[in-house]
């Protein structure tokens, strides 16, 4: 698909969404009483409270027929409680996306992404200002994440390490996001487009004998687009043979198509080496149904490995409590081998009693 169609396909509504698909509860119908072999995971991004707090939530995630968490942070603490419940534990990782790593920015600025326009990330960040991201192509920023990977492979109990952020800054943001920042990006503008550090671009006019920089319309240049597409999928395979030699598996949180991934994101996940893969199908975020959810999955499952299983990812708190259960039955029937939810400390239990129920009765 070319560029200026994906971006006219992602602009659109549900209207024509609506008027091809089927509504689930013929489905749910179909399906009661029968109980799908699903594993289902929740991401957990909220660590602030006490033990015993976190021990509601997490009989609340077991009740509910989930299978394990995965935390963003507090490792050693979210394994001890989630033992409790036999839950599993997968570390979530933010990967290049590092705003909060003072050591990083004070010590190495220069190995932080760089956007067209000349301005790093450090001191002109997009959007947010935690919008401060590692570049992928640079040996020593490999080595330093590397070490990170040893450190969450030290802790025994953990079944994967969880890549999330493993992707360049939103060269366009999702339709919905647009107007939170005022902003309309109906094309690539210069200062959301990354990574033209000197280290990417040296490497680049090496191989092509071209300076990206120079290029007046870069999102028609292919060969850009792929050594970008392939910067990431390098770091991440690499990071798959760490892990794998210390006997844990690999996994990712990715956008939610592989042509979305591509388009907003230079992320070509179908190519990284994952045991599984946790697309976030956010349909909100692109003016869609839950009937999208089906859709996405279905597309995913075209392009990526046939046998590694596919997690969906589903943003509760623009969910109803039907749409959950709704966006699971698409997820299943097309291809999912579960879903994932987020996050799960604003889930209400209405929420949790529709997904409990299409989990544990199919």
């Amino acid at each position: 698909m070319k560029r200026k169609d994906f971006l006219k396909t992602i602009s659109t509504g549900t209207a024509a969404l609506a008027a091809a698909a089927t509504f689930p509860s013929a489905a749910i119908a179909r399906r009661q009483g029968r109980r799908w072999n699903s594993d289902n995971y929740t991401w957990i991004s909220h660590h602030g409270e006490s033990d015993d707090d976190a021990r509601v939530r997490l009989e609340q995630i077991k009740k509910a027929g989930l299978k394990g968490i995965l935390p963003s942070g507090q490792y050693e603490r979210w394994v001890r409680l989630a033992g409790e419940f036999d839950l599993d534990v997968h570390a979530w990782w933010i990967t290049l996306q590092r705003g909060g790593d003072s050591y990083l920015i004070e010590n190495h600025p220069n190995w932080f992404m760089v956007n067209r326009k000349g301005q790093s990330s450090v001191d002109y960040p997009a959007y947010v200002d935690y919008y401060k991201w590692l570049c992928p192509t640079r040996p020593e920023a490999q080595e330093y994440l590397m070490k990170q990977v040893d450190e969450i492979m030290a802790i025994d109990e953990i079944k994967s390490v969880h890549l999330d952020y493993i992707r360049y800054p939103d060269v366009i943001l999702p339709i919905q996001l647009q107007p939170v920042y005022n902003i309309v990006q109906d094309r690539e503008y210069p200062e959301y487009d990354y990574c033209y550090c000197e280290a990417c671009r040296s490497k680049f006019k090496n191989l092509q004998g071209e300076d990206p920089i120079e290029f007046t319309k870069p999102e028609d240049h292919e060969v850009w687009n792929r050594f970008r597409y392939n910067q990431i999928t390098h770091l991440v395979n690499k990071i798959a043979e760490r892990v794998r030699s210390g006997g844990k598996k690999l996994t990712a949180a990715v956008f939610p198509t592989p042509d979305i991934a591509r388009s907003l994101v230079r992320q070509n996940w179908v190519d990284w080496s994952l045991d599984a893969v946790f697309p976030m199908i956010y349909n909100h975020f692109y003016h869609k149904d839950a009937r999208w959810v089906g859709e996405a999955v279905a597309e995913c499952r075209r392009e990526m490995p046939k046998t590694t299983p596919l997690y969906c990812g589903l943003y509760i708190p623009e969910m109803s409590a039907i749409e959950v259960s709704q966006a699971y039955v698409y997820a299943m029937e097309n291809g999912a081998a579960g879903v994932t939810i987020f996050p799960d400390h604003t889930m209400s239990q209405k929420q949790w009693n529709y997904l409990r129920r299409v989990v544990l009765q199919g």
